[in-house]
């Protein structure tokens, strides 16, 4: 069953990088933009508006992260590449092997930061702690790559030093960004969304690690947990592991 999450993971990259380098190195460079900006988008947004869906639309409360986060993914994504087509909506002319190496790499990357963005949507919905019986906190897909981390490691980095909220509170107890409001300052991002998950009694430390309860860090924490779910506290190791953030040693 792994193998063939990862080989179906693998193919559904393939898949989009033979089509968006279909459109050039031009398109594709624009396309790959157009994503890793629609990401930045939904994840500086998604949680105060899956917040405040989940205390206006009760039944939706579960779902709440998941909807907001993929629906402000794919309307960033349709207004980028709406504004894209418009600026720029003919091709730019490369030397040829500039072309096809640029489509080539411009097309992975995007499929490969599309796709990570779509497994993380997924860690955020209320299915099995386990999702498709094979990816949890641990799972590094496809094998072993962990492009799901590398993205939340990323965006990460974007909080703490690109895009930066200064606060005299600073969330980070690492101290890597300084003073910075980072998005996921315990990188527990995975380990509290898999906690939040109803379904499963796999245990979030795998490794019957204790911990007592306690409250989800700010940035990272699913709204889910705000009404029901609880995140456990985790040595600092295995948490720093879990989202590609900072390991103590």
């Amino acid at each position: 069953m792994e193998v063939g999450i990862n080989l179906l993971i693998v193919l559904l990259i393939l898949g989009m990088t033979y089509a968006l380098s279909s459109e050039g190195l031009w398109g594709a460079a624009l396309m790959f933009f157009n994503v890793v900006f629609a990401g930045l988008i939904a994840f500086n947004f998604y949680e105060p508006l899956a917040k405040l869906l989940a205390e206006n639309v009760t039944f939706l409360s579960g779902f709440a992260d998941t909807l907001c986060l993929l629906g402000l993914f794919i309307v960033a994504l349709l207004l980028l590449r709406l504004t894209t087509e418009t600026l720029g909506p003919a091709m730019v002319r490369f030397p040829t092997p500039i072309y096809h190496l640029g489509r080539l790499f411009f097309g992975l990357g995007c499929g490969v930061v599309t796709i990570a963005i779509l497994l993380l949507g997924f860690e955020t919905a209320p299915v099995h702690k386990k999702i498709f019986g094979v990816i949890d906190y641990k799972a590094m897909v496809p094998f072993k790559m962990g492009i799901e981390r590398e993205w939340l490691a990323f965006f990460q980095y974007t909080t703490g030093q690109i895009f930066v909220t200064h606060s005299p509170d600073s969330r980070d107890p690492f101290a890597q960004y300084g003073d910075a409001k980072v998005f996921d300052p315990r990188a527990e991002w995975l380990l509290n969304h898999q906690e939040a998950r109803p379904y499963g009694t796999e245990s979030i430390l795998g490794d019957d690690q204790g911990g007592g309860a306690a409250p989800a860090a700010g940035g990272g924490a699913p709204a889910s947990s705000a009404s029901g779910g609880n995140a456990n506290s985790a040595d600092p190791k295995i948490v720093g592991a879990a989202a590609g953030g900072v390991v103590l040693p």
